[in-house]
């Protein structure tokens, strides 16, 4: 369990909430519960199956993810009207990991003074409709940051982690990103796992919103297949022997 002086200010009334589910169970169980509980909320179609087991397993302690849903829309909107962006999760991920040595969780993400002047550095277009890729997201800290930064951008977000993909997609959509989630492993994307299409629709209904998408549906999977099957079908020249034995490709 987290102490009070670990926590910051802005996320304490949430913190006290985690603690009234958490004394049954492990922090990291309770975090994971709570990131699917969200993108179910945020998903297209919804998941009853989710919402089914989640009820089994808290029983009469079920509704307070609700409570930790409002609260966690509260610090956001909050923290938006000081800062261009603000990763909740993220934060509220790395006091988690940091307090239990059993911790499902284990990762700490790029300091968000770093991610912002990254994205100064990097600089971008407005309104541009260019791909924003980030192959490893976390918790999707860069691609919120640029799209804080420079709007009108698609923003594709890759992780071999479950909870940081889902993350990603939840932050994406949150603040008003359009793109892609996905976790697979980018040096190997044929280890693909799962991916949701974020806010497709955010211009017809103006509601942040994931979609389900397969492997065939996914633009930075389908990229990876052409650029493999492009280099499959080169025909790569055989190095000639020169004299002494030595290599030569002219």
């Amino acid at each position: 369990m987290p102490k009070t002086t670990d926590v910051p200010p802005s996320l304490r009334v949430f913190n006290s909430l985690f603690e009234k589910i958490s004394y049954r169970h492990s922090y990291s169980d309770v975090y994971c519960d709570f990131v699917d509980y969200v993108t179910a909320c945020f998903s297209w179609e919804g998941d009853k199956e989710l919402a089914l087991h989640l009820q089994k397993k808290y029983d009469k302690e079920y509704p307070i993810f609700g409570q930790l849903f409002n609260e966690w829309l509260f610090v956001h909107k909050k923290q938006l009207e000081m800062n261009q962006w603000y990763d909740v999760l993220g934060e509220f991920y790395e006091i988690v990991s940091s307090s239990s040595k059993a911790s499902r969780l284990g990762q700490f993400f790029t300091p968000p003074s770093l991610v912002t002047l990254m994205t100064q550095i990097t600089g971008g277009k407005v309104a541009a409709k260019e791909r924003i890729q980030d192959c490893c997201s976390g918790s999707g800290r860069m691609l919120i940051s640029y799209h804080a930064y420079f709007p009108g951008n698609y923003t594709f977000g890759a992780d071999i982690d479950s909870i940081c993909t889902k993350m990603t997609a939840i932050n994406m959509a949150l603040h008003g990103c359009e793109g892609e989630a996905v976790c697979m492993n980018s040096l190997n994307p044929e280890d693909w796992r799962f991916g949701y299409r974020v806010n497709p629709h955010i211009h017809t209904i103006g509601i942040p919103h994931l979609v389900p998408i397969n492997k065939e549906q996914s633009v930075q999977f389908r990229y990876w297949e052409n650029r493999r099957t492009a280099n499959e079908s080169e025909v790569k020249e055989e190095p000639k022997v020169g004299k002494h034995g030595q290599l030569s490709f002219f």
